[in-house]
């Protein structure tokens, strides 16, 4: 199959591609707010995760600026905090991928990139897999 050639200035394809945001404390919310910028006009982007997360991640509006976001509002605001192990944080993170593969089987989005999840997140929170690839052979 060829793939139409993608520029910034031509929309060649309309490809949903739809991103989980991973742990909400790890490095996935500030992955995602680096290269949305860079990938703007490529391709149809959908975040999946926590907006208020995501935007304590990110630099300044231009990597919020037109960024369609499925929030799923499931981080407790109060003690949240970067760079920590909780099980809350893996239970939202499990979330944001099985809200992902919902809208695959739906045809809302047409493929998945996941950020990264804490594997000890996620067994804290009584997930026995040890990452993305598991749970999604499961």
């Amino acid at each position: 199959m060829l793939m139409p050639e993608l520029t910034k200035n031509k929309r060649a394809c309309r490809i949903r591609v739809g991103i989980t945001m991973g742990d909400p404390s790890g490095v996935g919310p500030a992955i995602i707010a680096k290269a949305l910028p860079k990938l703007r006009g490529l391709l149809e982007f959908v975040v999946i995760g926590d907006r208020w997360v995501f935007e304590q991640r990110t630099e300044n509006r231009e990597q919020r600026t037109g960024v369609k976001f499925v929030d799923l509002a499931n981080v407790e605001r109060k003690g949240f905090t970067f760079g920590k192990i909780r099980a809350e944080y893996g239970r939202a993170a499990m979330e944001y991928l099985d809200t992902a593969l919902g809208m695959i089987k739906e045809k809302q989005i047409d493929c998945l990139v996941t950020c990264p999840i804490s594997k000890e997140a996620i067994n804290l929170a009584g997930f026995r897999y040890n990452g993305h690839t598991e749970y999604l052979a499961k």
